[in-house]
């Protein structure tokens, strides 16, 4: 199992159990406390492998092409 099935792995089962818990009117607090923690653990996983924003300076001239 590579870790990127598990981080949408995580994700996706968060949000079918917060749907399953809404709509089935499921009184358990404790199965949407287990679905909003396995988003959020989803969620920050895979935003934790998205890295930095590159450097790019949009109005600097990037080839002769464009001066003319």
């Amino acid at each position: 199992m590579t870790t990127k099935t598990l981080k949408y792995g995580a994700f996706i089962a968060g949000i079918f159990i917060l749907i399953y818990s809404e709509l089935y009117s499921v009184s358990n607090v404790l199965l949407s406390i287990c679905g909003l923690f396995l988003l959020v653990v989803g969620l920050y996983l895979i935003s934790k492998g998205i890295g930095d924003k590159p450097e790019i300076d949009p109005y600097a001239v990037q080839s002769n092409d464009e001066e003319e």
